[in-house]
């Protein structure tokens, strides 16, 4: 993507699902439903993939190419959070490979987020091999059955639950995550065809605060909001992140910044303390570190790693003529 397919809202948005999934692993009291965050980066993420590689998987994009330019995009920060589980946490090394621990009740115990990693990759994985050269009316069909699939697993059950994290109900990552990555490509389809003026708007600011209010909001009748929340109002702020821009651009684009560095190594940290408020403490500095390994460690090892990756294999040399 170049600058001018930048979404700075949706940067911002970014940045604040991950300050809630944080919350939520502060304490469940401090973001009830953090958790739908998530399914925020899921809808944001077919979006993403649609904008950068949709047409240019379409025009012959290698899948080989692709996945190294997912590799270099997704990895660095996958390391260091992956260390740091196993260093502060012990564990399974297999979470450097993002192969889950099957002796364990939690895919990634030292690092519980990292399943949602493990779907992102293989939504990734999807999407260039399948999904992306899908007609929209196709598209809407998965869409479709993966959201009834996702709101009978979510309505009748006990709730909340476990829907990826943990083996039992491992399966139901399936339809969470294939409905809201692919409600984000239909509405960057929908938004291609459209080609709406984005604009700046005060009102855009609302855009925060719901996401962080459908984020609380629940209580007895958390299982109906929640299927309603990912069925319906988180793609909605995604439609609408694309309409319209909020004030303050620098700001909201280190939100997105952080967002990132910070999934991926909040939870070994914040396990270190049982106490709420020192995890309120900790989870403070972590903004500001976040930040710095963003700019310090990720931007520049990503680049060195895609560029490092792009590079032609060398071809055999021929043999001498005799």
């Amino acid at each position: 993507m170049n600058q001018t397919d930048r979404f700075v809202a949706l940067d911002g948005l970014r940045g604040i699902a991950a300050i809630a999934v944080m919350l939520f692993h502060v304490s469940r009291t401090s973001m009830p439903g953090g958790y739908l965050a998530v399914d925020f980066f899921f809808c944001l993420s077919g979006f993403v993939m649609a904008l950068a590689f949709g047409e240019r998987l379409a025009q012959g994009l290698s899948f080989r190419s692709f996945a190294k330019a997912r590799f270099a995009r997704l990895y660095p920060m996958m390391l260091v959070g992956g260390l740091l589980g196993i260093l502060l946490h012990g564990g399974n090394p297999n979470i450097l490979l993002l192969v889950p621990d099957i002796m364990s009740d939690g895919l990634f115990p030292t690092n519980p987020p990292f399943w949602s990693l493990l779907a992102e990759v293989l939504a990734n994985a999807g999407f260039a091999l399948v999904l992306a050269s899908l007609s929209t009316r196709r598209l809407v069909a998965v869409a479709a059955v993966s959201g009834a699939l996702l709101a009978y697993a979510i309505l009748s059950g006990p709730w909340p639950r476990e829907l990826g994290s943990h083996w039992v109900g491992a399966g139901w990552a399936v339809p969470r995550t294939l409905y809201s990555f692919t409600m984000g490509m239909l509405l960057y389809r929908w938004h291609a065809q459209a080609a709406p003026v984005r604009r700046s708007a005060k009102l855009a600011l609302a855009m925060p605060l719901v996401l962080l209010g459908a984020s609380w909001f629940g209580g007895a009748e958390r299982a109906l909001w929640d299927t309603l929340a990912i069925l319906v109002v988180l793609p909605a702020l995604v439609w609408v992140g694309t309409r319209y821009e909020m004030p303050f651009p620098r700001f909201w684009q280190r939100m997105g910044a952080l967002s990132y560095p910070l999934y991926c190594i909040h939870v070994p940290l914040i396990a270190l303390a049982d106490d709420v408020p020192t995890r309120l403490a900790i989870a403070a500095l972590l903004l500001p570190a976040a930040l710095a390994l963003d700019a310090l460690y990720d931007k520049p090892v990503r680049s060195w790693l895609a560029r490092r990756l792009a590079r032609p294999r060398p071809s055999p040399a021929e043999p001498a003529a005799t």
